[in-house]
């Protein structure tokens, strides 16, 4: 099957990684795990969409059981982390012979790594007993067969192990014998699978994780078809960071697999084709996505050329990194089938000519390319009438007009092409000619 193909500039485009606390990322809007490690796996689960339906199904049917049962996972940072903390310590054990344990005790028993080895092991017993508790009550939920292998996994770490004698212990009233003991036997033979345990909590973690947000900002769970063909379906598309979003839909298929979208400056088409690019990463993580609705085919990657850097350590120019950029995706095309591509203002780095001329090859040559998706921007209208003899071309544009001379962005997408055109309406109301008069006003006082 392979991997799912996504690069660092569709992430970057997509804004999933940004840890700064104040910005709009996808991962701080995934912000709720209980711990560290529950955001480590989160963090490796985003950066690996995958392309297998099962897999994908599975992970998303966990989730959406976390949220139609509103299920509260009540674990603590605070105690997982040291457990986290006690598994990776380099701490002696004590001594086998009870006396010199003994001997050990008298000499440990004040010292900080005591403290952390008894601490540790009394969050362990403390943690087990709950996810014990917490399995039984959902699997009479009737959880779907993922989550069941997952609770299954950690029943037969706690089973085939110390964890089940441990359990059976008062956490709070530790003996010094019951820590030797249970510390050699966690901290050494047992220790991968202590750690395999604190994993499938954090797997647990993340869907809690997940189905808070899907309720908290009213996302959906998408459905995947089980044809192979191109078939993607959206209804009710918003970006998630976006307050009192408009919303749209889409649809994509192998008869009409190319979108061409226009739309005048600020009509907010950067926007609408980075609320698409996340519908199909998230949905492809098995994520819920920013939709009413979505129906798809599995697709096999997404990249997209949306906010493309300059160059400035290669000393390329912004029209060549463009090219290069273009000639990439190009070679994934080459590689691989039936993946998502999305150009924002295709060759904007160069004049209108050269742009126009550019962007009507490279999309004459990108129709013919049936097993993948399109969906291209421009604010070059012109280049419609080129591209109106391919069947497989939907003409898109987001709506503006005019109302007591001022232009209303009604962000609603509307099957044909714009012709509205704002580049003089924002340069005459930013008053930029009245600016220069003064400045070359003022430049003749001195002369």
């Amino acid at each position: 099957m392979g991997t799912f193909i996504i690069d660092k500039q569709t992430f970057n485009d997509l804004n999933i990684f940004s840890e700064n606390v104040s910005s709009n990322s996808i991962l701080n809007l995934f912000k709720y795990t209980r711990t560290v490690g529950g955001r480590k796996r989160l963090i490796e689960i985003m950066n690996h969409p995958l392309n297998n339906r099962d897999e994908i199904i599975s992970r998303r049917d966990g989730i959406r059981f976390f949220f139609d049962n509103q299920i509260n996972f009540d674990i603590r940072n605070e105690e997982i982390d040291l457990i986290d903390f006690y598994l990776e310590s380099k701490f002696k054990h004590f001594k086998n012979n009870p006396l010199d344990a003994l001997s050990d005790y008298l000499i440990r028993n004040s010292s900080n790594n005591y403290y952390i080895i008894k601490t540790g092991l009394k969050y362990l017993i403390k943690t087990t007993k709950y996810i014990l508790n917490f399995i039984n009550d959902q699997k009479a939920n009737n959880p779907p067969i993922y989550l069941l292998e997952i609770f299954d996994e950690i029943l037969d770490i706690i089973d085939g192990g110390v964890l089940m004698k441990a359990s059976l212990l008062n956490e709070k009233h530790l003996r010094f014998l019951d820590v030797t003991k249970l510390d050699r036997a966690i901290r050494g033979a047992e220790r991968q699978n202590i750690k395999k345990f604190l994993q499938l909590m954090y797997e647990l973690d993340v869907f809690e994780n997940v189905a808070l947000v899907t309720a908290s900002r009213g996302l959906s769970f998408p459905i995947f078809n089980h044809e192979e063909d191109l078939n993607i379906s959206i209804i009710g598309l918003f970006h998630p960071s976006i307050k009192k979003p408009v919303k749209n839909d889409l649809h994509i298929d192998v008869t009409k697999n190319i979108i061409f979208l226009t739309g005048s400056n600020m009509a907010g088409k950067s926007s609408l084709l980075k609320s698409l690019g996340l519908t199909i990463y998230l949905s492809h993580l098995g994520f819920p996505v920013p939709a009413e609705e979505m129906k798809l085919s599995v697709l096999n990657g997404l990249v997209t050329t949306i906010n493309l850097p300059d160059n400035i350590n290669e000393g390329l120019s912004h029209y060549y990194t463009e090219v290069k950029r273009v000639k990439e995706v190009a070679e994934i095309l080459l590689r691989s089938q039936n993946v998502f591509v999305i150009f924002d203002e295709l060759f904007r780095g160069t004049n209108v000519k050269d742009a126009y001329d550019a962007s009507s090859l490279i999309i004459s040559e990108l129709q013919a390319i049936q097993n993948s998706a399109f969906v291209i921007s421009t604010h070059i209208i012109e280049l419609a009438t080129s591209l109106n003899n391919f069947k497989n071309i939907s003409f898109r544009y987001l709506d503006t007009y005019f109302e007591n001379k001022k232009p209303v962005f009604t962000y609603s997408l509307k099957e044909g092409i714009s012709n509205e055109t704002l580049g003089m309406y924002i340069v005459k109301n930013e008053g930029i000619v009245e600016v220069l008069k003064l400045a070359a006003k003022k430049s003749s006082y001195k002369s």
